[in-house]
């Protein structure tokens, strides 16, 4: 009988996880559910594993934020 152990592991001092499929394919992603998604996805999961997430979109400028025209009527202002 064989065993068909699918393991996902955090990796210490980092955000990623790594993963290894019983075929002996490994891989690391950030995302939990991409790195299940990659491994119950044997034998059709690509050997470099998962996709990686994508970032998250840059913060908007700063003279954006504190630009007190770009909040206007929404925030009470003390006289």
């Amino acid at each position: 009988m064989s065993e068909r152990v699918l393991r996902v592991e955090w990796i210490p001092g980092t955000d990623r996880l790594s993963g290894r499929c019983h075929c002996g394919a490994e891989s690391e992603a950030d995302d939990p559910v991409v790195m299940w998604e990659w491994l119950l996805a044997h034998p059709d999961h690509p050997s470099g594993g998962p996709g990686e997430t994508p970032a998250p979109p840059a913060p908007p400028p700063a003279h954006v934020v504190t630009d007190p025209a770009s909040i206007r009527g929404r925030v009470p202002v003390l006289a």
